[in-house]
């Protein structure tokens, strides 16, 4: 719609000028133009300037085309033999299942609905105050148990003592209760479907020393748990949900150690799921793996740092952050280990594009963000996918309301899919559940991955809440461009 709306107003911009041109020459030369003079001016000298132009694209674009073919021969021929065969690309991973509980609804289907319906969105909260003891707009999920999920972890603590923390004190603020719990349901979802696999049975019929007969998968937990956390908490968390992964029913003999801490910064969501599937293309075989992220900012300590560091959104922070919570989680395998698991039609994650946005993009408010990185990553997602841009019917992103990843949204993904309903076909988890960091993005991916299995679409997904860091990937069907590997 509009790609035609353009080439409308570019018609009607030439034929306007032509017309108003050749009645200021007649007016200024007091001359009555004849019947070959209007022809001229009013339809043939219009339409000779468009087709002008669009034979002068056309060849633009053929020698744009033509132009790197001598260049690429001679590079061709000057590279050693080895370099001709290039190592062949990453295999896309397979979406078994994905969990989500969001402050719009606590599956993939009901916050789709809700978006759908324009109805999930945050609200004020008379539990959470301003500093002038108004309440908050938040995105918050409700009936969250904070006192049980601190009775559970606190005697499990007891029983299990960890590095670093004080025995004595628990290192939990109800911030993180709530993160922790909200995790803990998405992750039982999700056990719950790994744990049907029908080599399970035959794994736990066999003594200790004949179950390596039985091809089980290895499991692993790649959590994405609050980076205010200390190194010690997050040990801690990781070590409970791992042993929550084996109380749902999975052997601990075919659960992997976690991952220790990373020295840098973790990866964003996006780039962490090409590290996994670089990591299955390695390994022989290449088991299942749980992504999960849990956040929560619905408590009086986010509050007053975000105030204290100009990040809240408010009255005086029109572009400031809305705080909100959640978890989500994705469960993928290659089409090999996930073929035993009955899904129906596979649902491929493809390889991500990921990128650096101007440094302007995470500054203060009235900024326009960065539209050409999202734009060029969505177009390197779509080559990456094999996939045409027409073929995509919805754009799922982790974009809040700020005007800066508003713009870089709606600007960036409108010029790659120009036929995308704006108002209807893009989905802003960040916008309906208010700021809950990398869940938002899992939150997207959940979302892509039940609208391609209910509707076998392919669906864009953008990530662009990072100060700097924007990605981009494709979630949809097999197609003949992009089968399932073997």
């Amino acid at each position: 719609m509009r790609a035609w709306l353009r080439r409308g107003l570019l018609v009607a911009g030439v034929f306007a000028l032509c017309w108003g041109g050749a009645i200021w020459y007649w007016r200024a030369g007091t001359r009555v133009p004849g019947t070959a003079d209007l022809a001229n001016a009013m339809l043939w000298l219009p339409l000779a300037l468009l087709a002008a132009g669009w034979l002068g694209k056309k060849l633009l674009v053929r020698l744009t085309r033509a132009a790197p073919a001598p260049a690429a021969a001679a590079a061709t021929a000057e590279a050693p033999p080895a370099a001709a065969s290039a190592p062949p690309p990453v295999a896309p991973l397979q979406m078994v299942a994905a969990a989500l509980r969001m402050p719009g609804g606590a599956t993939a289907q009901a916050l789709a609905a809700a978006l759908q319906a324009k109805q999930a969105h945050p609200a004020l909260d008379g539990q959470l105050c301003d500093a002038d003891g108004y309440p908050m707009l938040c995105g918050k999920v409700a009936e969250v148990d904070e006192e049980l999920q601190q009775q559970l972890l606190a005697s499990w603590l007891r029983a299990h003592p960890q590095p670093g923390l004080d025995a004595e004190t628990f290192p939990y603020n109800p911030e993180d209760l709530r993160a922790l719990s909200l995790g803990s349901e998405v992750l039982i979802e999700l056990m719950q479907t790994i744990v049907l696999h029908p080599l399970l049975p035959a794994w736990r019929q066999q003594m200790p020393a004949t179950r390596g007969t039985v091809a089980l998968p290895t499991l692993q937990l790649q959590l994405l748990l609050p980076a205010g956390w200390s190194g010690a908490q997050r040990q801690a968390a990781g070590a409970w949900l791992w042993q929550l992964a084996q109380d749902e029913g999975w052997p601990a003999e075919k659960l992997a150690p976690l991952a220790p801490e990373p020295a840098a910064a973790p990866p964003v969501p996006f780039a962490l799921l090409n590290q996994i599937a670089a990591l299955a293309a390695q390994e022989r075989p290449c088991g299942l793996h749980i992504v999960l992220a849990c956040q929560s900012h619905i408590g009086e300590m986010s509050v007053h740092e975000w105030a204290s560091s100009g990040r809240l959104f408010g009255t005086s922070q029109g572009d400031g952050q809305i705080p909100g919570e959640g978890a989500a989680g994705l469960l993928l395998a290659s089409a090999a280990e996930a073929a035993p698991f009955d899904t129906g039609a596979p649902v491929l994650l493809q390889h991500a594009a990921v990128g650096v946005a101007g440094s302007t993009a995470g500054s203060a408010a009235g900024t326009r963000g960065d539209a050409a990185a999202i734009a060029e990553l969505a177009r390197q997602a779509l080559a990456l996918a094999g996939i045409d841009a027409a073929a995509i019917t919805l754009l799922s992103a982790d974009t809040d309301q700020r005007a800066s990843r508003m713009f870089e949204l709606m600007n960036g993904g409108g010029t790659v899919l120009p036929e995308l309903d704006l108002s209807s076909q893009v989905w802003c988890v960040g916008a309906a559940c208010g700021h809950s960091g990398p869940v938002a993005a899992l939150a997207a991916l959940a979302l892509a991955q039940q609208q391609a299995s209910d509707h076998a679409a392919h669906v864009l997904c953008i990530s662009n809440l990072d100060p700097l860091q924007r990605s981009a990937l494709v979630v949809g069907p097999a197609t003949e461009a992009g089968s399932l590997p073997s």
